[in-house]
């Protein structure tokens, strides 16, 4: 007799993606931080979200095109969740356009105004693959 396969619970979002401010000592400039990270949980190994990064500072367009996982160099086992992290140095306090995309061409468009002292979304769209979280 068979035993019934248990599945993980369906996620709302695949991805989450954190932004932040943080200051570099070395080079005495500040950034914002994009951290892409899974919601997926992996039990074995913590493997990296490969995104590609596109910036356009003067048309004011930030894109990052989520191209999926990849497997850790090192073979020590060890949970969590996948990850990827990039600097945005030389930004303006403006509004950007901030572009997601999946490797299956699924897209969404937010609008990202970054102020002296504060972030905030200012355009989302309905159905979405990433949840933003400033």
């Amino acid at each position: 007799m068979r035993t019934k396969q248990i599945r993980p619970e369906k996620q709302k979002y695949e991805f989450e993606l954190y932004i932040s401010r943080g200051y570099d000592e070395v080079t005495g400039k500040e950034y914002i931080l994009f951290k892409f990270l899974t919601t997926k949980v992996f039990m074995n190994f913590i493997y990296t979200v490969n995104v590609t990064p596109k910036i356009d500072l003067v048309n004011k367009e930030i894109s990052f095109k989520v191209e999926g996982l990849s497997a850790p160099v090192i073979s020590l086992a060890k949970s969590g969740r996948a990850v990827f992290e990039y600097r945005l140095y030389n930004f303006r306090n403006t509004e950007y356009s901030l572009k997601m995309q999946k490797q299956d061409f699924e897209k969404n468009l937010f609008k990202l105004k970054i102020n002296k002292s504060s972030m905030k979304l200012t355009r989302q769209p309905a159905n979405k693959f990433i949840m933003i979280i400033i």
